[in-house]
């Protein structure tokens, strides 16, 4: 316990590390009684919690606690109680209370408010750690007097209780709450139920929750993949019918959840489910067409001088996404330019070999994906870029000068990368990605992939400076 205390007491100090606000001023006295109280709530558990106190991160429960110091309800919440009952390790801790959000900004300092669509409270501490706090909210359609008939919710800032905020959210595995007081799991919607049956339900009617928020049709696809359950009948049946209805919502949004998707490590299977729902055709049509599209070799011998049959591209499509899976399962960072042109590369290499024309087809597509799912400009271009050089890694008779040249380009580890992920699709030997590795480190270049969390090194900038002023710098002092 005293191991805790101090790491806890030293958080307190450090606060704020990675936050240009002020560390909150605490006295000794003060600092000592929430000290006491954290450590009385990690002690004072009853015999058996539902949730191990030493799975629960010190953060948050120093969060919890000192909102309930100053009067305020506070949980943990979401994703992070769904993992804990799964025996997971959550990637991140969230808190629920019903305290405002200005509110929570004066109980800390080390916090800051962000969002549009509704306001959250993110309270930074060292290391880069986020807990991130949101009020209570109520579903406006069950408050609002005069309810019009599209139920799209496009402002979501109506405050409620704990139970009217568990009920309106999208499905009852991340309906949950849990107090690490009393050391219990809070259910108003049946969550811990479908947990055990392992099904993905939405809290009440589907018909009604996909009409507010379509985009929680790709959530439940997001969930179903990456826990390996199943989704519920009736919420499978609603799914079907309301996924033309997506693009009604924020296209940041819809790429923000597609991004989750392709680098949640269970790429494979959501992108099967949702070719299999039918949110391609609605959302990403110009994929589909590549994947089913007849095309005739340009000699002219059909499909058989490309070797690209619609069949070909479906199964090379799914070996890309398992390779995509398995990268991922190492913790590489895998850039969304990079996954996005993965998704594209069986169309665009069957395209390539077709008397149809490859790059008008990725400009087409990309104009009409940034209006959709607001696909980058970056992104855009470097879909482009990592397309088209694909073929130069694959050319062994490169002289040296071409290597180094192609070695020194910013998108150098990007685009092997993608070359990787296209072998090991393939089942093919990686002893040409080594001979690029070789000479990216015979002349000093970064080829080494990013993993998970690190951040990328800094590009390595020679000072400039204005003319004249280097001579004027080596005068010497009379």
């Amino acid at each position: 316990m005293s191991t805790e205390r101090e790491e806890l007491e030293s958080q307190e100090e450090n606060l704020v590390a990675d936050s240009n606000e002020p560390i909150p001023e605490l006295s000794k006295d003060e600092l000592a009684a929430e000290l006491a109280a954290i450590g009385k709530i990690l002690v004072e558990q009853p015999v058996e919690p539902e949730i191990a106190p030493a799975e629960i991160d010190l953060n948050a429960l120093w969060v919890v606690r000192r909102l309930r110091a100053k009067g305020f309800e506070a949980y943990l919440t979401g994703g992070c109680v769904r993992d804990l009952l799964l025996k997971k390790h959550p990637k991140d801790f969230d808190v629920a209370t019903n305290a405002k959000p200005e509110e929570v900004r004066r109980i800390f300092r080390n916090c800051r408010l962000i969002g549009r669509r509704f306001l959250l409270a993110h309270i930074f501490f060292p290391g880069g750690k986020i807990v991130e706090t949101a009020t209570f909210r109520a579903n406006p359609v069950d408050v609002a007097e005069d309810v019009s008939e599209d139920l799209l919710v496009t402002q979501d800032n109506v405050y409620g209780d704990i139970e009217q905020d568990a009920i309106r959210r999208d499905l009852t595995i991340n309906g949950l709450f849990y107090d690490p007081v009393a050391g219990r799991v809070i259910d108003y919607v049946g969550g811990r139920k479908d947990l055990e049956a392992g099904l993905i339900r939405t809290i009440g009617d589907p018909e009604i929750r996909f009409r507010e928020d379509p985009v929680r049709i790709l959530r439940a696809v997001k969930f179903a993949s990456r826990l390996g359950f199943s989704i519920e009948e009736n919420t499978l049946a609603a799914m079907r019918r309301h996924v033309g209805e997506i693009p009604r919502c924020a296209p940041a949004r819809i790429q923000e959840e597609f991004v989750r998707l392709l680098t949640s490590g269970q790429a494979k299977a959501a992108f099967s489910l949702c070719l299999e729902l039918g949110i391609l055709d609605v959302l990403m049509p110009e994929l589909v067409e590549g994947l089913k599209m007849e095309l005739e070799g340009k000699a002219g011998e059909g499909q058989a001088a490309s070797g690209m049959s619609p069949a070909d591209r479906s199964a090379q499509w799914q070996s890309l996404l398992e390779a995509l899976d398995a990268v991922i399962a190492r913790e590489t960072d895998v850039p969304s330019a990079v996954a996005f042109s993965l998704l594209l590369l069986p169309g665009y290499l069957a395209l390539e070999k077709s008397t149809q024309n490859e790059r008008n087809w990725i400009d087409k597509l990309c104009v009409n994906w940034a209006e959709r799912i607001r696909l980058t400009r970056h992104d855009q271009d470097r879909i482009r870029l990592l397309l088209s050089t694909l073929n130069l890694f694959q050319n062994e008779k490169m002289e040296q000068k071409s290597v180094q040249h192609v070695v020194r380009k910013p998108w150098f580890r990007e685009a092997l990368l993608l070359y990787i992920l296209q072998l090991f699709a393939q089942g093919k030997s990686l002893e040409q990605v080594g001979i690029w590795k070789a000479m990216a480190e015979e002349i000093d270049k970064p080829y080494k992939q990013i993993l998970r969390g690190q951040r990328p090194p800094r590009p390595k900038f020679r000072r400039k400076f204005p003319p004249g002023r280097m001579q004027q710098r080596r005068r010497p002092h009379p």
